[in-house]
């Protein structure tokens, strides 16, 4: 571990060091209970069994139930802090995580893929679990134990203890060598695990389309393919884990043999005694428990390292769309203004090439085109979920990297066409969650879109559960309720991005009407392909290419006879 991890991770752990404390403390406890246990042991059989003594007996009898008693306190104790300590690290990892990825650009969830991210904030955090409460501090008591009953051996009998461990360097020097083997093949596991993640979410989350065009057998095959991979890789893991279990097992029989063998003549000799035969064959148990079990305790290492490398990578993740050191607080009218921009998402390709649009307070604008033109990036771009390579956007003529994000994107409001619809309830589907939203203010909101007769036919009204993705409503009412969302928060400035293009034929004039009423008096910047929507906006840009080819009024761009009234005719030839 470096110390870049060292230093990201360590804090997490002394948040709770007083229950790290007492856990360690127990751990101690018990491994010295562990460890008297044996010499007791022998105690009572060459002391007392071997001569009678059953006034002896007794009281060793009590003093061996009083340290068995103390092991299991103190396992119980050690155990339970162990594992609360874990469960609170991960549930401030997650936290922390999740707060970070929040807080990051749109783009890096556009390059990063979902399941990857999930994978981070489920699997890689539960590593980080089970280092701590099976991992780091198991392997200590089992290092404790392992050289307290090398010493004990010894304090008992020297020359009984070096034949016993004669096999041990051979055991120690196994596990290294397949443990760092076994490295190798966990590291592949958890790139197959990731890959089965990514793509199991994004087939899931496609799935219309996976049926729509016929993939699954594609797609399975494909999927079986990783599938393969990660079960021969993690069976090849399995199979090596085992055969250092087995070698391990092996050399301890060895031992044991030797026991048996040497301790038995240096018995009938007198140089040693049945009582000691007994406690070396506890001893050795304590002795190669440990190196048997590195492979899982080597597996949870390597499982949890690899995890600290990862999710130091998201945290490390700069990606930020950063706010000013002093930013502009001034109330939003909700005049914008695009200047000279010039915007590439991979900083090669242009997207968006000297463009100029305005949209003052009040007035409805409308950008058209084809699909691929630059539409949405001028709206990603005023709600500053990407900073234009040159040029400035402008919010009532102050750039908008003066002001902080989340105050200007109060004033803000967006309406995709494709509505991401929360699992929980209408309510909170309009509100988001912001409890400073009333009743009242909601059934407003939707009576003005009309929007609240629909809902009140719901089976629990505004309580009724929306599934995830709103599968469970209309594509139009899901629309409804999106224009709801936007409304209850009163924007100055509304985006509808292709807002238009997928209305329910049923709701069609509803949805007409909620979008009217949605765009009463604010600043509205409109992306639609049903052009006959946007005849009375203010202003009409036409855009191809990433760059704005035509301007003006409805009137004024179908006498041009350019690009606009191409469009604006072939619509109306289909129609």
């Amino acid at each position: 571990m470096n110390k870049k991890l060292f230093k990201r991770f360590l804090p997490y752990v002394l948040k709770y060091k007083f229950f790290l404390l007492i856990s360690f403390i127990a751990l101690i406890f018990a491994t010295l209970s562990s460890i008297i246990i044996p010499y007791l042991l022998k105690q009572a059989i060459d002391k007392y069994i071997a001569v009678e003594n059953f006034q002896g007996l007794t009281r060793i009898s009590m003093l061996f139930a009083a340290v068995c008693g103390v092991l299991f306190i103190s396992k119980l104790v050690q155990i339970y802090f162990t594992n609360l300590t874990g469960q609170k690290i991960m549930q401030d990892l997650r936290i922390d995580l999740f707060k970070h990825l929040e807080s990051l650009a749109v783009s890096f969830f556009s390059r990063e893929p979902s399941g990857k991210i999930i994978t981070r904030l489920t699997n890689d955090v539960e590593n980080m679990n089970e280092l701590l409460s099976s991992g780091i501090i198991a392997l200590f008591g089992d290092m404790a134990l392992l050289v307290f009953a090398v010493i004990f051996i010894f304090y008992i009998n020297a020359r009984l203890a070096l034949i016993a461990i004669a096999p041990l360097p051979i055991a120690i020097a196994s596990a290294i060598l397949i443990g760092n083997k076994l490295e190798r093949l966990y590291e592949k596991v958890r790139d197959y695990m990731v890959k089965i993640n990514i793509e199991m979410q994004e087939n899931l989350s496609g799935i219309v389309l996976v049926q729509a065009f016929n993939v699954e057998e594609r797609n399975s095959e494909k999927f079986r393919q990783i599938a393969m991979g990660y079960r021969k890789t993690f069976y090849t893991a399995q199979m090596t884990g085992i055969k250092l279990r087995q070698i391990i097992n092996l050399l301890s029989y060895i031992s044991i043999s030797l026991v048996i063998i040497f301790g038995g003549i240096f018995t009938l000799k007198g140089k040693a005694t049945i009582g000691t035969l007994m406690a070396f064959l506890v001893y050795l148990n304590y002795l190669y428990r440990p190196l048997r079990d590195l492979a899982d305790k080597f597996t949870i290492l390597q499982n949890a390292i690899s995890s600290m490398h990862k999710l130091n990578g998201f945290f490390e993740e700069k990606e930020i769309i950063k706010n000013p050191d002093n930013p502009v607080i001034k109330e939003i009218r909700g005049n914008v203004a695009l200047r000279n921009v010039n915007f590439s998402y991979d900083k090669k390709t242009p997207t968006l090439k000297d463009i100029n649009l305005t949209a003052k307070n009040g007035e409805k604008i409308a950008l058209v085109g084809f699909t691929g033109a630059g539409k949405s990036t001028i709206a990603n771009l005023i709600l500053r979920f990407y900073d234009a390579d040159s040029g400035v956007v402008t919010v009532d003529d102050i750039d908008v990297r003066k002001y902080r994000k989340e105050y200007m994107r109060s004033s803000m409001a967006i309406v995709l066409q494709n509505v991401f619809i929360f699992k929980g309830t209408v309510r909170d589907n309009i509100t988001l969650g912001n409890d400073s939203i009333t009743e009242e203010q909601i059934i407003s909101a939707a009576k003005e879109i009309g929007v609240h007769s629909f809902i009140m036919k719901l089976p629990k009204g505004y309580d009724t559960e929306l599934s995830t993705e709103g599968t469970n409503v209309s594509q139009g009412e899901r629309q409804l309720i999106s224009f709801a969302r936007a409304l209850v928060y009163n924007p100055k400035i509304l985006l509808l991005d292709e807002a238009t293009a997928s209305i329910d034929t049923n709701t069609e004039e509803l949805i007409e009407k909620g979008i009217k009423k949605l765009m009463e008096g604010r600043t509205s910047i409109v992306i639609a392909h049903r052009l006959s929507t946007i005849k009375n906006a203010d202003r009409i840009y036409v855009i191809n290419r990433g760059r704005i080819i035509e301007q003006g009024t409805h009137k004024d761009l179908m006498q041009k006879k350019g690009l606009y009234y191409e469009l604006y005719t072939m619509q109306f030839e289909k129609v």
